[in-house]
């Protein structure tokens, strides 16, 4: 996977996870399901690639992963509605 799809998966993955938590998807599950979308996404790029198995499980890996921190970082960063 080349940078641009590896940073442009992020935002995506933060987007379906986001989806994900209206369908009721909550708590730790939702690194879970960071993850899980992200290596589906990272496979699905080999598939049509040139990137092996495992470099595209890893690189799953790291973009749920940075998923799930942006939106931490976000939430956090975000101001409280009283």
């Amino acid at each position: 996977m080349d940078t641009l799809n590896t940073i442009l998966s992020v935002p995506a993955i933060v987007a379906i996870v986001t989806a994900l938590k209206s369908l009721g998807v909550t708590g730790k599950w939702s690194l879970v399901a960071a993850l899980v979308v992200a290596v589906a996404l990272n496979v699905a790029a080999y598939a049509f690639g040139t990137s092996g198995w495992y470099e595209a499980v890893v690189a799953g890996l790291l973009s749920g992963l940075a998923a799930a921190g942006v939106y931490d970082a976000a939430k956090t960063a975000a101001p409280k509605s009283e």
